[in-house]
């Protein structure tokens, strides 16, 4: 019986990884939910410990990340010098971390259905109020499965990846109780939550597409110049990589591009916080052929000056300036046609140890090390080309909590910059773009990405992608970009799903309780 439940947990994580990019085997994620209830629950009515519970979740959730996360071993050998053996251990125990959605929400569900509850409502509840409550380094959940049945995804506008991940454990969870045990009542909200959403789709689809079509347009160019790790860090190559983003945006803005973007950190030459204009000479951003206005990823200094060298490929010394260098920011800036720097975003999330170091401030001895990037803060909009562009700065375009905050400043699009040369080539860019496209849904928004090594891409309001590139290969495009306006009710209300699965959690807890006191 263990060994069935055990076997039944791994099904599970398997048929949620698949549902990711790059197999987006939809249908099979549906079934997710329903292999981990026969897990935890093997025989009608027998649920299994709540120790054995905790167990089957880090199974389902080791397996879900060993697969849509195989990626972090070739990493950590590549980049980190680790032996193969080593970065094996050190990714299973991001896989374990990873895992902790599952865990809790296998427990909770356990929890639940010992304490008299119904398998079939417990399972979905406590599995979305965990992932939704649980950190998670990239957040992969089963919900986005259903992103490729477009119909189906766009009640992400009314309660965002919770919805989505309830209805889909819905699916499953009643599917199988109403097969087993041939009831009807979790038949019926398997059905429900099947037909629904699909249908809300179908009918809502054309109403978006005509609020797009009539919005005004902006033509953006994307810029992918496909610049290596070793190559991005070589300060030999600097003005090399310059180049080629000119002359990408130079034939870029030939096809009419009225904005250019550049990635994540394209432009390689710090600058400072309160520059006001564009550099002159060999650094600058405008001339040699492009005339703006830019979107540029920087990265942004502040505090005492220093001497900068720029080396061309040789190695001999082209031209020095003084920079700032006590606290870094990762960011974006707008340049105008006539070379005004007119604004300027920070990352708010950087990346714990891959960009700042937790706790420096309070730790005396990790001051030995560098502190890292500075978090930035506040409505992260660039005014430019006569749009207001929300900027998504990395992996921030993942984050839905983030996007759904930033939401509330009224941008007209969304502009994801962003450099994902790190994972080499595997699934981990495809992911990426899969996770985000969700964003231009919940907030009905265009997302326009440029990413250094790709996926780079233009995702319409309706979830649609509109243009898409290859990994690891340069290339440009122009995004017929719209600017759209208004707030969905996701983006109104917030998480409601996860707070309304929390009210009735409590609400069955209140109701045993008052039970067994008579």
């Amino acid at each position: 019986m263990r060994a069935r439940s055990c076997f039944c947990a791994v099904l599970a994580g398997a048929l949620i990884a698949v549902g990711g990019a790059p197999l987006e085997f939809s249908f099979l994620s549906l079934l997710a939910p329903g292999a981990l209830l026969l897990a935890i629950v093997p025989s009608r009515g027998q649920p299994v410990s709540l120790r054995f519970g905790l167990l089957l979740g880090l199974l389902t959730g080791f397996t879900t990340n060993a697969i849509s996360m195989y990626w972090i071993v070739g990493l950590l050998t590549r980049f980190a010098g680790f032996p193969t053996a080593l970065s094996l251990g050190v990714g299973s125990l991001l896989w374990i971390a990873q895992s902790l959605p599952y865990l809790i929400g296998t427990w909770l569900a356990v929890a639940l259905i010992r304490a008299g509850g119904k398998a079939w409502l417990a399972l979905p509840a406590a599995l979305t109020i965990a992932a939704s409550l649980s950190p998670a380094i990239f957040p992969w959940r089963y919900g986005l499965s259903q992103l490729p049945f477009l119909a189906f995804a766009q009640v992400a506008e009314l309660g965002g990846l919770p919805l989505l991940d309830w209805l889909v454990a819905t699916v499953g969870a009643g599917l199988v109780v109403a097969v087993r045990e041939r009831k009807r009542a979790p038949a019926v909200l398997a059905a429900l939550a099947f037909l629904l959403p699909p249908l809300y789709g179908v009918a809502r689809l054309p109403s978006v597409r005509a609020a797009r079509a009539a919005a005004p347009m902006l033509r953006i160019g994307v810029t992918q110049p496909n610049v290596s790790i070793a190559d991005k860090h070589d300060v030999r190559l600097y003005l090399s990589q310059l180049r080629l983003l000119r002359e990408q945006t130079e034939a870029l803005e030939a096809q009419g591009a009225e904005l250019v973007v550049w990635p994540e950190t394209a432009y390689r030459f710090p600058i400072l916080r309160d520059a006001t204009r564009d550099r002159r000479g060999p650094l600058a951003l405008l001339g040699n052929g492009v005339s703006g206005p830019l979107i540029v990823g920087v990265l942004s200094t502040s505090g005492p000056s220093h001497d900068y060298l720029v080396l061309d490929e040789g190695g001999r010394v082209v031209t020095r300036f003084a920079m700032a260098d006590e606290q870094r920011f990762n960011s974006a800036i707008a340049v105008t046609r006539e070379g005004d720097i007119t604004g300027i975003t920070d990352k708010v999330n950087p990346l714990a140890f891959g960009e700042y170091t937790p706790f420096w401030d309070l730790i005396p001895w990790l001051q030995s090390f560098p502190r890292g990037i500075t978090p930035g803060s506040g409505p992260q909009m660039l005014e430019i080309a006569g749009a207001r562009a929300g900027i998504l700065n990395c992996y921030e375009d993942l984050l839905y909590e983030h996007v759904r905050t930033q939401a509330h400043y009224q941008p007209d699009l969304w502009v994801n910059v962003t450099n994902n040369a790190w994972f080499g080539d595997t699934s981990a860019p495809l992911l990426h773009h899969m996770n985000a496209r969700l964003r231009a849904i919940e907030t009905r928004r265009d997302l326009v990405r440029s990413v250094n090594t790709g996926v780079s891409g233009h995702t319409a309001s309706t979830g649609e992608d509109l243009a898409r590139t290859g990994a690891f290969v340069p290339a440009t495009f122009v995004a017929e970009a719209r600017l759209l306006s208004g707030e969905t009710l996701y983006v109104r209300v917030g998480d409601w799903v996860t707070a309304a699965l929390i009210g009735a959690l409590l609400g069955f807890v209140f109701a045993r309780r008052r039970s067994s006191a008579r």
